[in-house]
């Protein structure tokens, strides 16, 4: 019985992803793609990505366990029939949070303003919408829209939350399906985007969609870049019917250099940073699904295939 792990361009070495998953789970063994050794004796792969096609190499694979919150590369054609679990980690839903926190609490209260005149030397206090009128849309409530959406309650924020089938959160103003869509985002000073990458959220916010937030909306993206057209944004953006946007994630990655959404003024990229796949707590959280498998138990959560996620 071995795990195949394949960490990719992780922000730390395959050597300290192995470390620290022997600490966790001393009595397997471990292989370091693209060391794989025996395929029959590969039972779980443990990966950032890692080729649909290469799986079918282990007869005896039991599961694979993504080692980052995307999974859309494990639900295309050719996957084998084994489970696929998600990494739900609470510390990466922590950083996402306070990633959003950041830039909401940031133009809520204008910052922006108060920087520029930072640079004239120029003493101007700016009014600002209380955060308990400042409506915030979350799209997608899955465990990472729920936590930003708690952050954002416990500082006094109205929510609004999304998704396909609803929400049961007592605290939150919850929308479903497509044809409450238009409703959710009217309604919201900032539309916050965690939406997946599958065939139903393809370029989901477009021109109508983003012609159907409120004038000078703020649109944050920390989901997937191809859920966005970037071209219906930009123009967005020159008609002031988005007043600024905060890309974390875009389609490609990075961007070509010569997008205008690089050196737009309402714009703010970040190269994919809001949420870490930090070692030791997504080891944590990988080791206890293994050992759930092997105990007869089911690993969560799960990728339901008919959704994509």
């Amino acid at each position: 019985m071995a795990v195949l792990l394949n960490p990719g361009t992780s922000r730390k070495s395959p050597e300290t992803w192995l470390t620290a998953f022997q600490a966790e789970l001393p009595d397997m063994e471990f292989r370091l793609w693209p060391d794989a050794g025996d395929p029959e004796s590969i039972e779980f792969v443990v990966a950032m990505h890692h080729s649909p096609q290469d799986l079918h190499r282990y007869p005896n694979l039991r599961a694979v366990l993504a080692m980052g919150a995307g999974i859309e590369q494990y639900t295309g054609p050719g996957m084998p029939d084994v489970p696929v679990v998600r990494l739900a980690d609470p510390v990466m839903h922590d950083e996402m949070a306070g990633y959003v926190v950041h830039w909401v609490v940031h133009f809520q209260k204008r910052m922006d303003l108060h920087l520029e005149s930072q640079r004239t030397a120029a003493w101007h206090p700016v009014q600002y919408t209380p955060a308990d009128r400042y409506r915030i849309a979350i799209l997608g409530f899955g465990e990472i829209g729920r936590r930003i959406g708690r952050a954002l309650t416990d500082l006094g924020f109205p929510v609004s939350a999304w998704s396909r089938s609803g929400s049961s959160q007592e605290w939150v103003t919850a929308y479903a399906g497509e044809q409450q869509l238009q409703s959710c985002l009217s309604s919201a000073a900032a539309v916050v985007n965690v939406l997946p990458s599958t065939a139903a959220t393809h370029r989901i916010m477009n021109a109508a969609r983003f012609n159907q937030c409120r004038r000078g909306a703020l649109f944050i993206n920390l989901g997937r870049g191809s859920t966005v057209d970037e071209s219906a944004l930009l123009d967005a953006l020159n008609t002031g019917r988005i007043g600024a946007a905060v890309l974390d994630v875009t389609d490609p990655e990075p961007m070509e250099p010569s997008n205008p959404l690089w050196t737009h003024p309402r714009a703010r990229i970040t190269p994919h940073v809001a949420g870490y796949t930090l070692v030791a707590p997504a080891t944590r959280v990988i080791a206890a699904n293994i050992r759930r498998i092997l105990a007869g138990d089911m690993p969560f959560p799960l990728v339901e295939p008919a959704r994509s996620y």
